[in-house]
């Protein structure tokens, strides 16, 4: 597929950029779909700095729309935000501040799906300036990671350390982070 998206982005120039913000846009608002292999194409085509460049405003833009439509159908279909939630209290409750530093922290861990972050953020009374600059500072240590180890894969045969080590270090994180979720369930 990779390949296919890089001929395609390839033969449309610089309309490849808009190409790329508009599948990512699509991608978050799915919800559903990793977009590793986009962030991987862009920097086959454009190399690690702006092509994670376009990635990362890809992905902004993306979670921003999702937020937006997300935000706009639950109101539209009237749903009941479920404010007896529990964790829906909290964040509501929450000072824009605090509601910042936790949805950052939110997009920093690596295993909550974006789509995830984008339906909780709708779903509360989070304003659209807090989640935009929380979603836009959050993204870029995972994006940082995507791009480093996208453009280690394009060039394995010389970077077969760094992918190695992009492995590991995300295996370590998964490790260290199940030991420490169950640790807090256990007490």
């Amino acid at each position: 597929m990779e390949n296919s998206l890089a001929h395609l982005f390839s033969e449309l120039g610089y309309w490849a950029i808009p190409a790329s913000l508009l599948l990512n846009g699509i991608i978050h608002v799915l919800g559903f779909i990793p977009s590793v292999f986009l962030t991987t194409v862009n920097v086959l085509i454009w190399g690690p700095w702006l092509g994670g460049l376009i990635s990362w405003l890809g992905e902004v833009i993306g979670s921003v729309a999702a937020f937006l439509l997300y935000r706009k159908g639950i109101q539209l279909a009237k749903v009941e935000r479920h404010t007896h939630w529990r964790w829906m209290q909290t964040l509501n409750n929450l000072s824009p501040l605090r509601q910042w530093l936790a949805l950052i922290l939110a997009r920093l861990t690596p295993f909550i799906p974006a789509g995830a972050v984008n339906l909780v953020g709708a779903l509360t009374t989070v304003p659209l300036s807090v989640f935009f600059l929380s979603t836009a500072i959050g993204k870029l240590p995972s994006m940082a990671l995507e791009v480093w180890f996208s453009h280690g894969l394009i060039h394995i045969e010389q970077n077969v350390v760094q992918v190695t080590f992009t492995l590991i270090a995300i295996a370590v994180g998964y490790v260290v982070l199940k030991k420490h979720a169950k640790a807090n369930n256990g007490q």
